[in-house]
């Protein structure tokens, strides 16, 4: 998150999104305890997919958690889209601890806008 915050004050022009299972008062709570670290608020929303509706429409769903009480976490993922909401790049890690890379995400804005 810290890193799409780097992100979105570096491209004002991209619109940036979180998209989770996250209840909003969790997600508050998340962007509150990231802005106390003294370089601001996120500067985007983060957003409530209750049902996995979205999670699923891009095969995010993080199959390891299947019949659980996670089940609809998705797996950790990037999706860079243009004007007409094509995706042009995206990326999807397999393990939750690995996220897509700053300078990775950067470097497929950098290539259309």
């Amino acid at each position: 998150m810290v890193g799409l915050r780097t992100l979105a004050r570096a491209f004002p022009t991209v619109h940036v999104f979180a998209i989770s299972l996250d209840r909003p008062a969790e997600s508050r709570e998340l962007a509150t305890k990231i802005a106390k670290d003294g370089r601001g608020d996120l500067g985007f929303p983060l957003l409530f997919d209750p049902r996995a509706e979205t999670i699923d429409r891009y095969g995010l769903r993080d199959p390891s958690y299947a019949h659980q009480d996670l089940d609809g976490v998705p797996r950790p993922a990037v999706f860079v889209l243009d004007r007409e909401g094509k995706v042009r790049w995206s990326k999807i890690e397999s393990d939750y601890r690995e996220r897509p890379t700053t300078e990775e995400v950067a470097a497929a804005l950098d290539s259309f806008e």
